[in-house]
């Protein structure tokens, strides 16, 4: 009698499985059955009333066909973006953002097969930190519903190891632009101006040089930095002499040709 009710209990709970399982599938028209068992993985815990995690056959369906909901997906992360139709659905503007993840296409704004990819670990310091302000600007603005899966999360929903590149490159991205406004404050750029009849540019230092208000002018000077990409690069700026250290001195030269205490100087640029 005994080993008949655990039987009774194996098949009863066999069949209560299934039928959540069942349940879950038809839970929302355009559920599949990697969600259903998303769902399920965390019914204990939680049950969200729509599955995080999609995959992109199921993310495509969502482009407003027929006034219904408008998905779209941005380095792996789904938002809801209906209350946006008149841009988002059929015919708007940004109807090519609907249904996929087209990451690249966000900062390009070319709406071709090249561009319309999730693929941007290639893209420059600037173009990196214009996704991470466009994901931001998402967040605020709508509701943040799941994870595409795919190059940045994985079928459960964890992050890849692409995901953490991109996510570190635009972290790194951040800081290396906060340390280039750093020394674009301390060392402003020269105005320039090429003057024909002397064949040279014509570069010199104001207090608005630059664009950085300030109550210094300062003299040009060749200053050596790295750009974004890590090489080396030369550019004209405006410094102060007397607040300069040693090491500053070591990336900062004089042009030829012009006093040391000149404001104002006609030089060679290559």
């Amino acid at each position: 009698m005994e080993g008949f009710n655990l039987k009774n209990t194996f098949f009863s709970c066999i069949t209560i499985i299934v039928l959540i399982l069942s349940m879950l599938f038809f839970y929302e028209p355009a559920q599949n059955l990697l969600c259903s068992f998303a769902i399920f993985e965390r019914f204990l815990v939680n049950t969200p009333k729509v599955c995080s995690l999609f995959d992109t056959t199921r993310l495509s369906r969502y482009k407003g066909v027929d006034g219904g909901k408008i998905y779209l997906s941005i380095l792996g992360n789904v938002f809801d973006v209906t209350e946006g139709r008149r841009f988002y659905g059929p015919g708007g503007s940004y109807s090519g953002f609907s249904g996929c993840d087209a990451s690249r296409s966000f900062i390009t704004g070319l709406f071709d097969e090249e561009n319309l990819t999730d693929h941007v670990s290639d893209m420059d310091q600037n173009d990196l930190i214009g996704l991470d302000t466009w994901i931001n600007t998402y967040r605020k603005k709508y509701k943040e519903i799941g994870k595409l899966i795919g190059r940045y999360y994985d079928s459960s929903g964890k992050e890849t190891d692409y995901s953490k590149l991109v996510f570190e490159k635009i972290k790194l991205s951040k800081i290396a632009k906060v340390a280039k406004n750093e020394e674009m404050a301390r060392y402003p750029s020269c105005n320039i101006e090429y003057v024909q009849e002397k064949q040279k540019s014509k570069v010199w230092c104001t207090k608005l040089s630059g664009g950085i208000k300030r109550n210094w002018i300062g003299v040009p000077r060749k200053l050596q930095s790295l750009d974004g990409n890590g090489k080396l690069s030369i550019r004209c700026a405006c410094v102060q002499l007397d607040n300069l250290s040693k090491v500053e001195r070591m990336h900062i030269n004089e042009y030829e040709d012009c006093d040391i205490n000149a404001t104002t100087c006609y030089v060679k640029i290559s």
